[in-house]
């Protein structure tokens, strides 16, 4: 029996490097996973290649920031079992916060709480009646770092909600998790220069006790685990994916 037989699991920006990885790995351990992005085409290559290899995988249009689009395709299904947010945010990296715009500072704060927000109320309210359900978030919250702009406030910002959120649904049955990275240089884009992304790896994995970053294997696997019944106690917490960066 697989991990996740049965289940059925929203993946929003499932087209990303990330949510492709996490997308894949669901399906691999038997859920049927919910593709939700902004374009059709790249949804669809992706559950065509989900199939292909023998998994089911469902395809919507969905705009994570609106509340309306979240909202409708949740009131859709007949189920929703884990839901993942993993859509991609505009970063303003290289700037010191003294000499940002107050718009570039909140913008990435905004989004990253409301997207969150709205993906995780629309499943909780269908956990609630189901009295069952993981939520899964991603990034977590380490050291602070300089001239990242909003982008570690805006993590920051999901953290709090996460803990407030496992309080208040803990008692439905429903789980709220973080997974917790010190970034992965391989869901890098290949638009970025050659010489960057290679920066950005070696510089990531220095940080760590294990000479290594983790890589999207490790993402989805820690995934299909704290969305499974193996992880039943796991809740209001971080599963730690920084590979030494951060030590609890």
């Amino acid at each position: 029996m697989t991990l996740m037989d049965g289940k059925h699991a929203i993946v929003y920006g499932a087209t990303g490097p990330i949510g492709g990885a996490v997308a894949r790995a669901f399906a691999r351990e038997g859920a049927t996973v919910h593709l939700a992005g902004r374009t059709a085409e790249t949804l669809d290559r992706l559950a065509a290649e989900i199939r292909t290899a023998g998994g089911k995988a469902e395809v919507a249009v969905v705009d994570a920031l609106d509340e309306q689009s979240v909202d409708r395709h949740a009131a859709v299904l007949d189920r929703i079992d884990v839901s993942f947010n993993l859509i991609g945010h505009k970063q303003y990296f290289g700037t010191p916060l003294v000499d940002m715009s107050l718009a570039d500072v909140e913008e990435p704060v905004r989004n990253m709480l409301r997207t969150f927000y709205l993906t995780s109320r629309a499943a909780a309210r269908r956990m609630i009646q189901q009295r069952s359900g993981v939520i899964l978030t991603f990034g977590g919250y380490g050291d602070p770092a300089a001239n990242l702009g909003g982008f570690q406030v805006g993590f920051g910002a999901v953290e709090a909600l996460r803990r407030s959120l496992a309080r208040e649904l803990g008692p439905h049955g429903i789980r709220v998790v973080t997974l917790q990275t010190n970034g992965i240089p391989e869901s890098n884009p290949d638009t970025y220069p050659e010489d960057f992304r290679r920066e950005v790896a070696e510089r990531t994995a220095a940080q760590t006790m294990l000479n290594r970053a983790a890589t999207l294997a490790d993402v989805a696997a820690a995934a299909t685990f704290a969305a499974s019944d193996r992880a039943a106690a796991f809740t209001g917490t971080a599963l730690n994916l920084t590979a030494g960066a951060v030590v609890n």
